[in-house]
């Protein structure tokens, strides 16, 4: 369960029961004008109902999920991208889904080393700012409403938000391209590759007050390999993994890889 700000600058995580979360719903009390019920995969918490969301043939390889969402009727998810790619299916109710592409100037996302496997915007994208924000003006926006028994497909690395139009159930599935360097390619590549690099590069700065980050970068190499299989059963080359080694280690302001301390 998540409480969670419109601008993204920080959420609660509540635990809770779900007899308790659908009588705040029915009730439409203040918890649950706050709340939502997110990422709860449907394995574990509701395996009675794998068999009413049948995923596609097409997908290559599920990275994670599926998972519901439950949202009261007006919720607002800020603004964010995802590392992966990504079907949304409604089950009940509507949801208004923009998307912004995947540019990051347009967007201004939160700084990096902020907390999530996300990177959220910090454009409210019901009343903008645009005087504080004001490349969100160029920002190119693709609009639709989900009905009950559709299926968007949300690609890697583009921002979008959702708002519930209705109190709805839906659910979603990360997943990736079939192959071992099949999608590891796609994203590192225009135009995704700024994105990517972005996310990639919150996630570096998020371990940066670790004590062993040093130790870490003394065997980048071994270490982003064993983070894209992790993270995407993905084999990167060895070009890629070098390209991926440079930007890390610009980003840190560094000539070489420190040596490992004994």
């Amino acid at each position: 369960m998540q409480k969670i700000t419109r601008l993204a600058k920080k959420y609660t995580i509540r635990k809770t029961t779900f007899r308790e979360y659908v009588s705040d719903l029915i009730d439409e009390n203040s918890r649950a004008r706050s709340s939502y019920l997110a990422v709860q995969s449907l394995k574990q918490a509701f395996p009675q109902l794998e068999a009413d969301v049948p995923l596609p043939d097409y997908i290559g390889k599920i990275h994670l999920g599926p998972y519901m969402w439950v949202a009261l009727q007006g919720h607002y998810e800020y603004c964010h991208f995802d590392p992966d790619d990504n079907f949304l299916v409604m089950i009940q109710g509507r949801k208004q889904v923009r998307l912004f592409g995947c540019d990051i100037e347009t967007m201004y996302p939160n700084p990096k080393g902020s907390k999530g496997k996300t990177v959220q915007s910090q454009v409210d994208c019901d009343n903008p700012d645009l005087n504080k924000y004001p490349n969100f003006r160029q920002a190119q926006c693709h609009y639709c409403v989900l009905q009950p028994g559709e299926m968007l497909f949300i690609p890697a690395f583009w921002w979008h938000q959702v708002t519930a139009l209705d109190t709805s159930i839906s659910v979603n599935i990360f997943f990736g391209d079939a192959g071992e360097n099949v999608y590891l390619s796609k994203i590192m590549k225009p135009p995704r590759w700024h994105a990517f690099s972005y996310w990639l590069l919150n996630v570096v700065e998020q371990n940066r007050e670790c004590d062993s980050f040093v130790r870490i970068l003394s065997r980048l190499p071994e270490v982003l390999q064993q983070f894209l299989m992790k993270q995407w059963h993905e084999t990167p080359t060895d070009e890629q993994v070098d390209v991926l080694v440079q930007l890390i280690l610009e980003y840190c302001g560094l000539k070489e890889l420190p040596k490992e301390a004994r």
